[in-house]
């Protein structure tokens, strides 16, 4: 089985991705959640964010596995792929620049314990965001060397001309 380095990198990125989600989860120690009643709908919308990452992540993952299953790497196309990871790392770009100024917000305004959790959770927050632009470059950058570079070099080019 062997898959192409586009699904390779970015495998490798999201299993680094699950494993800054799964810190930001054990950030959020209930202990310091609850003590702030007005905080509730910020730590509710971290719980989704860090939710709907775990599952994006992980079924991604699988399906890269189960798409090259018996295939070359160079028949592989990513086009469609590239689209999809394309659309939900935006998706989750979005989700995790909120969860920045959550945890900025709430570090400012909390006493010091819990403010500097929620400091980590916001530089987590980061780190995360910037794994998800690393994944909607590396496929925007496949789409535009499929589509837009390669169809005019084939196309005039004959069959035994290298």
């Amino acid at each position: 089985m062997a898959m192409p380095q586009q699904l390779v990198i970015c495998a490798l990125i999201k299993v680094l991705i699950v494993l800054l989600t799964i810190a930001v989860l054990i950030l959020l120690d209930p202990v310091y959640v609850t003590a702030y009643i007005n905080l509730n709908y910020e730590i509710v919308m971290i719980y989704i964010f860090s939710a709907l990452t775990l599952l994006y992540c992980v079924v991604s993952v699988i399906l890269y596995v189960l798409m090259t299953r018996g295939q070359i790497a160079e028949d592989v196309r990513l086009t469609n792929v590239g689209m999809a990871e394309f659309i939900c790392g935006t998706a989750g770009l979005i989700g995790w620049i909120l969860v920045i100024g959550i945890g900025g917000n709430i570090s400012q305004r909390t006493i010091i314990e819990t403010g500097e959790r929620f400091g980590w959770i916001g530089a987590i927050a980061g780190i995360i965001t910037a794994c998800f632009l690393g994944i909607m470059a590396i496929f925007l950058l496949n789409i535009v060397n499929e589509k837009i570079l390669q169809p005019r070099q084939a196309k005039y080019r004959r069959p035994n001309e290298y």
